[in-house]
């Protein structure tokens, strides 16, 4: 299952509070922090390889560039804290490039308190102080600080102050990808060492520059097949592909099988 950028949280950092009754969007991943607090029922969490039922009282941190999904049983709530990059800047000079080893906290004194700061963060949204209120800004930190007392952290792939260049290099791809962008110009864009943002991207994201390229070209070329009247050769030039034989080789790649194969079972 490929994780998606959030490229619209990506674009817009700032702090947002969701509350979702079904649903939990798709399987993605950004620089920000994500708290899912169960206030009903129970949710299925994923965070990369790690999964977990949630029940009313747990919650679950997906950390910069963690990739996550929420799929809540019937009759269930639960609350999406993202946290602004302001805050989550000074907690990740803290991990200093640490993940989490385990990314849930069952219910106890802990979760329950955090829990609690989120309410309030809550309720001063709904009251429209938003993220510039001070008791916001300080439930911010304390919901931070019990995190790092209580979840257990394990070094990390990524170097250390390696989240904000991945930040970048992601919302330059998303810019240029229907051009003719090579790994060795993203690197000469960003004034680095081609090998150096080749395994910092690897490390954070889990796949190459190029093949992340060519999925995003391969999603704009599938939908522009099922628009009326376009050509194979016509989406493929213009979602990115050098050759139109270029684009079937990473279509069967990505895919195992032809355009023509996909579009038909979907």
């Amino acid at each position: 299952m490929e994780a998606k950028l959030g490229i619209h949280l990506e674009l817009n950092q700032r702090l947002r509070l969701i509350e979702y009754q079904s649903g939990g969007g798709e399987f993605h991943f950004h620089s920000q922090i994500e708290l899912c607090y169960v206030t009903e029922g129970e949710v299925d969490v994923l965070v990369n390889d790690r999964m977990k039922r949630l029940k009313k009282g747990e919650l679950s941190i997906a950390l910069a560039y963690d990739t996550h999904r929420y799929l809540p049983a019937e009759n269930s709530r639960f609350l999406v804290l993202v946290l602004p990059p302001d805050v989550c800047r000074e907690f990740g000079t803290i991990l200093n490039g640490r993940t989490a080893s385990d990314p849930f906290l069952s219910a106890g004194e802990a979760a329950g308190k955090i829990g609690a700061y989120i309410r309030e963060i809550e309720a001063n949204v709904e009251r429209g102080d938003g993220e510039n209120a001070l008791q916001t800004r300080g439930n911010l930190y304390l919901i931070l600080d019990l995190i790092v007392r209580n979840v257990s952290f394990e070094a990390g792939a990524a170097p250390h102050g390696g989240s904000d260049l991945v930040s970048k290099i992601l919302l330059y791809i998303h810019g240029h990808y229907r051009e003719d962008i090579l790994l060795s110009s993203i690197a000469a864009h960003f004034g680095y060492n081609a090998s150096y943002i080749s395994g910092l991207f690897k490390s954070s994201i889990g796949v190459g520059i190029l093949r992340y390229v060519n999925l995003l070209r391969l999603k704009h070329a599938i939908t522009l097949l099922r628009e009326k009247n376009r050509s194979t050769e016509s989406a493929a030039e213009a979602s990115g592909f050098r050759s139109v034989r270029t684009f079937y080789r990473a279509f069967r790649e990505a895919f195992g099988c032809s355009p023509k194969e996909y579009l038909s079972k979907k």
